[in-house]
This record gives structure tokens, sequence and C-alpha cells, in this order.
């Protein structure tokens, strides 16, 4: 199969197929409304169990799938109304569902655990149980979950408002060699980066310009969507969003002050390679457009889909042949790369065992590729050795997944390239990487830390969030660098701002442990493949920061965010050497 395009009928064979399994859904939670009034022993509550999770596996599946046919097919209305219908569908079920939590929390701890002693199948429930009792304090009463499943889709209608705005955003044309150029979502990342300084620009400032018209209606939507985010983790008891999003995995707060903290503390680690940039390239006042060109020395190369496919496969070989046999077998239906105007443009995502891309032969395209590869490769394993209450990876083990990939991907291409250009390019990208997943991510998180800490007291308008990340930027770029005002609404164009809460943070502490990761298992051989494995393999049976231990990865306690700090700097120190030898050899 050489075109990489989805075959979805694993999940349903089509349309007709979906509607029937939404009834059938609905009539598995008129029937498991019965244990409201069933007192439990450990044969009921193992049925309740099997029963919920039956129900939440199948509403999975339609919600994946409505999702996906949506992202290939944005502009059909069946698409876009199955999207909706999923949705709101989906939270429907969670909500119906909540009374078996409340059940159990009655229940309580000791006489759980007596079931679990009694009845060995209950088992695999042990960890999801003793979860359930450690977040019990913020599982609410059918009233307060109403009023959240109110919040809920009122998040819902705004993103459906802002996935409407950005499906309709017109940008400006540019000239380029005297010639209009129309600009559009599949072409402006090009145009972003080309080595042109003047088409950089005017691509920069078309891009800002088409978000800035519709900034006030960005500005409400964010506004309302915190606001709903702040007063359901006051419903749920908690002190913050933060509090929320991290405790549900159970990691500690302390992680994101210790990111915070160290990358504000390396800030000039990674100004000294924006630097470096810039003399490069041959800037002497740099703008933040300037730092999308790549270090290519104008190389140019371009890759078909079996290129990118023949290079993953033997950037992953240190992994193993089980990793490259399960890559070999998702390569056949489930990674859509194949370009279609009828497709979502501008965003590259992998839920399940499935991966969206527009895959148009640059090296960023690949990169995309082997990471969203990470992500369902951790997903089969798990899937394929955890029951599905644990098959969706945590954050760690899902980001060290897929970075770890890139990082691998980046160290081939550089050990095989032809001249120092090339070397001094691949090079460049795995410093690119703690730019973008490191620098900036932690960036946007701080960004996000301060949206919220206002929005506590105040409004979030335009004029405001413009101030706060212009006060940002200029904080983690420096003083080297020339700020236009534009560039204050580049915050209109964060789309995890509006679709989640405290993302960002994942690509950053993924990318450092992902680097220490690498160095464990390749160039020191203190990590086994099949230890490798068996980490990828484990799901969600644990939390985040335990099953980091099996890879002997400890966050709190050790300096792994400085190790990764101490890898950069490398790179850093080597990227100046490449440069110093190719002007001594000239």
């Amino acid at each position: 199969m050489s075109k990489l395009e989805w075959n979805l009928k694993e999940l349903f064979i089509n349309n007709e197929e979906f509607n029937k399994e939404i009834k059938k859904v609905k009539r598995l939670i008129s029937k498991i409304k019965k244990y409201k009034d069933i007192e439990l022993d450990s044969i009921t509550l193992l049925k309740m169990l099997n029963d919920k999770w039956k129900i939440k596996e199948l509403n999975n599946n339609i919600l994946v799938y409505a999702s996906l046919m949506y992202y290939k097919n944005i502009n059909n209305e069946e698409c876009i109304n199955n999207k909706k219908i999923a949705e709101n569908f989906n939270n429907e079920v969670n909500t119906e569902l909540k009374f078996i939590d409340k059940k159990i929390l009655d229940l309580g701890l000791d006489k759980t655990n007596e079931f679990i002693s009694k009845n060995e199948k209950l088992k695999i429930y042990k960890h999801s149980l003793n979860n359930l009792f450690r977040l019990q304090e913020h599982i609410q009463n059918d009233n307060i979950n109403q009023k959240i499943k109110e919040n809920n889709n009122n998040i819902n209608n705004e993103l459906n408002i802002y996935n409407d705005i950005l499906k309709n955003i017109k940008y400006d044309s540019i000239k380029i060699n005297d010639k209009e150029v129309e600009l559009n979502a599949t072409s402006i990342g090009k145009y972003l980066s080309s080595r042109d300084r003047n088409t950089r620009k005017e691509t920069y400032f078309a891009l800002n310009n088409a978000y800035i018209k519709d900034k006030e209606e960005f500005a409400k939507i964010l506004d309302t969507i915190y606001e709903n985010r702040i007063n359901n983790a006051f419903l749920e008891k908690y002190n913050s969003v933060l509090e929320k999003t991290l405790y549900e995995e159970n990691i500690d707060i302390e992680i994101i002050d210790k990111l915070i903290k160290s990358v504000n503390n390396n800030l000039s680690l990674i100004q000294s390679y924006l630097k470096i940039k810039s003399n490069i390239l041959e800037i002497e006042e740099p703008h933040l457009y300037d730092f999308n060109v790549p270090l290519d020395n104008n190389l140019q190369i371009k890759y078909t889909i079996n290129d990118a496919k023949k290079i993953i496969i033997n950037a992953l070989k240190p992994l193993g042949s089980e990793y490259i046999k399960i890559i070999k077998k998702l390569f056949k239906g489930h990674i859509d790369a194949e370009l279609n105007e009828n497709k979502h443009q501008s965003i590259t995502f992998s839920w399940n065992t499935y991966s969206f891309m527009n895959f148009r032969g640059s090296y960023v395209d690949i990169k995309n590729m082997i990471h969203e590869i990470g992500h369902i490769v951790n997903y089969y394993l798990s899937m394929n050795n955890e029951p599905f209450i644990y098959a969706d990876s945590t954050i760690f083990v899902g980001e060290t997944a897929s970075i770890v990939n890139e990082i691998l991907l980046n160290r081939y291409l550089y050990n095989n390239a032809k001249s120092v250009n090339e070397k001094i390019f691949y090079l460049s990208k795995e410093i690119e990487n703690y730019f973008t997943s490191v620098f900036k991510q932690t960036m946007y998180t701080e960004f996000e830390n301060n949206l919220y800490e206002y929005k506590k007291n105040n409004n979030l308008t335009s004029n405001i969030l413009s101030e706060i990340y212009n006060n940002i930027i200029k904080k983690y770029y420096g003083d080297n660098v020339i700020y236009d005002d534009i560039s204050n609404i580049e915050w209109t164009r964060l789309g995890h701002l509006y679709r989640w809460s405290y993302y960002p943070y994942k690509y950053a502490t993924g990318l450092l442990i992902a680097s220490v990761v690498v160095d464990s298992l390749v160039d020191k051989n203190k990590l086994s493949k099949k230890k490798y494995i068996e980490f990828l393999s484990s799901g969600s049976n644990n939390y985040s920061l335990d099953l980091l231990k099996m890879i002997n990865i400890d966050l709190i306690n050790t300096d792994v965010i400085k190790e990764g700090f101490n890898i950069l700097e490398n790179d850093i120190n080597k990227l100046n050497n490449l440069i110093q030898n190719k002007r001594e050899d000239s």
C-alpha cells in the first residue's frame, strides 16, 4: 500500500453502523442504571465495572470515528453534524455513568479492597479504584455534575465557533518577485520559513493581520472558555485549573514550577543559539519572523512519502524489531498523510491508533510523521497489553514515546549526512526542537498561568491578552530582538489555549525526558529495548511519575531537566565547532 490513507472500517463500516452504535450504547446506559438500586458485593461490583468500561470503550469508538471523519472532510455537513452529535453524546455518557463512582465511594475503600481480595477478576480495576478514592473529595453530586456538564457544553460550543472562524480565515496575498501570491493554510508555512527575508516578513504580517480581524471574537471565546474551566475547577473543589489538570494524573504542581524556573535560568542558552542563527543568516537586528527560517544553506531537500517511510524505519531501528514490525502494520490504514483539499489543512494529531497530517515533502513533515507514529505505536502496544481502562497512555509516557522518535530521526539524518551543510542543518534541527518544544512551550505554559491568574478577577480582553503576551515574549526572546507591534497578536493563533488546559508543558518536559532516555538507551546502554517496550506497553496502569521510574527517570528527586539542558549545551557547542571548521575549510 503506497498511499498513506485511513481505513476506518475497523471502527465502523459506514455512518449507518455509527448511528446504530449510538443507539446500542443508549440501550446499555438504560440497562446499567439497574445498579443504582442493587446492593454491591464482589460479583456485582465486577459486573458493574465491566459494563461501565464496555460502554466507555464503545463510546470512545463513536467519538474517535466521528472526529476522524470530520478532520478528513471538514466541509461535509454530515461529518460536521456527526462530530457535534458524538461530542454531545460523549458528554451525556460521562454524566450518566457518574453514579457508579458515587456508589463505589459510598461503599468505602475498606469494603472495596475486601471485595478485590475476594474476587481475583477485580484486581485489574485496583489502580483505577484506588485513584477514584484519591479523587474522592472532587467527585460531586448529580446537581453539581449537571452544572459541570452545562459548562462543558458551553466550552464545546465556543470551540465550534472557534473552529468555524479558523475554517473561514482569509489571508492577504503577498508579492514574490513582483508577482501576487495567494496565501492559504497549505502554503503559509513554506513562506514563513522562506530564505528570502521580505517574503517571510510579508507572510508573517499577512498571517497576523488575518487573525487580528477577529481578535475581539477570539478574546471573547477564550474568556468564556476560561471562565467555564475555572468554574468547573471550583465546582470540583480544586484551587485552580492547573491543580485540577495535574491532580487527575497525580502530578505534583512542583514539576511545572521546576520547569518554568529551569527554563528561565537557561534563557541565555537558547538566546545564544538564536544569536548564532542570526549571525549565520547575516541578520544584525532579527525580528521574530526571522527565526522560522531553517539553517539549511538552501539545501532544499524534498522527500516523498515513500522516502519518509524508509527513513523512519531506518531511524527507529535502535528501538528493536518488534517496534519496526508494528510501524509497518500501522502504515497500512492508520496514517492519513495524503494531500486532499477536503482535509483540515493546518493540524497534525493522533488518536487511538490513527494519525492525521498533510505530508508536503519537507523535513517537518517527516518529523511530524515520526512523532505521531510514536503516539500510535504507544497506543497499539498499550491496547494489546492492557484492558481498555488503561489503554490510553499518561501524559509523560505519550510524549516520551513521540519525542524519542524525533531525536532518533535527527540522529539518523545527521549520521547519514553527505556534507557539512547537511550536518549543520540536522544538528540545528535538534537544537530547534529545544527551541520549539522546551523554550516556546514553557513560554506558553507561563503565559497560560498568567492568563488564569488575571482571569480570577478580570475579563480577558484582546488588549489585555496582547499586553500579557508582549511581556512574555520579550522576557523569553531577550533584548537582541526587534519586536513588531503586530507580534502581540500571536496569542490568537495558539490553538492549545482554546482546546486544552495546560497542554504545552507536556512537550517541554517530554523533550527533556526523551533526551535523557535516548542518551541512556543508545549512548550509555543503561536502558534495554525490552524495558523501553515494556514501558510503552503499560498505558496508564500506574501514575506517570511511577511509570517513568521503569526507565530510570525520577522527575521529582533528580535533575532530569538539568541533564536535558546539558545535552542542549553540548549540541550548541557541537554546532559552533561545525561552523568554525567550515569557515576554516573555506
